[in-house]
């Protein structure tokens, strides 16, 4: 998946980052008890196809590349994790799922809170690197009162990444009830 990746992104590096970033949030937010190595791997597949559709014409590119996702069958994914994939790469940025859009609806209740769940938590490691810089070195998570703290270490103020990561951070929010803080240290 990594070499499909590098291929059909046309910021590869922005995508690794996404991804790198995604994989350590869900670390930190979901018990070690509820992970498993297929969410897991779907996160990763999602957080780095994520932007694939700005290589495609037509259409946003979030849609763009849930279609992508959804009609490659050179990716190795089963039909389930293609379905959950392509919803996901669709919900990165933009609006909320709900249960008439397309696929999504269709989805088991269990499903439609996993593409909830990765969806919230790619959303954003996207905003946290807002600037395709990979100024965001290490993430770590606190839950307490109803709310994630999110500390970011990184090179910088980090302030761009910070209001793009809170704006989008709308379906984590209600994935979690709770709000959301992010924290920025900076590093040398």
């Amino acid at each position: 998946m990594y070499d499909s990746a590098k291929i059909l992104n046309e910021d590869f590096c922005h995508a690794d980052q996404v991804s790198r970033l995604a994989l350590a949030l869900y670390d930190c937010l979901v018990p070690a008890r509820h992970h498993g190595k297929q969410t897991r791997r779907i996160l990763a597949a999602a957080s780095l196809l994520h932007d694939v559709g700005w290589g495609i014409t037509g259409g946003t590119h979030n849609k763009t590349g849930m279609e992508f996702v959804l009609h490659d069958r050179t990716l190795p994914f089963t039909p389930r994790e293609r379905i959950l994939i392509s919803l996901i790469v669709r919900y990165h940025r933009g609006a909320l799922p709900k249960r008439r859009h397309f696929l999504y609806g269709d989805l088991s209740r269990r499903d439609r809170k996993l593409v909830d769940l990765i969806s919230g938590i790619i959303r954003v490691a996207d905003g946290l690197d807002r600037s395709h810089m990979s100024i965001v070195r290490s993430v770590s998570v606190e839950l307490s009162n109803n709310t994630i703290l999110i500390t970011c270490e990184g090179a910088g103020r980090g302030s761009p990444e910070q209001r793009t990561a809170l704006k989008k951070a709308d379906m984590l929010m209600k994935v979690f009830s709770s709000g959301i803080r992010i924290r920025w240290k900076t590093v040398k």
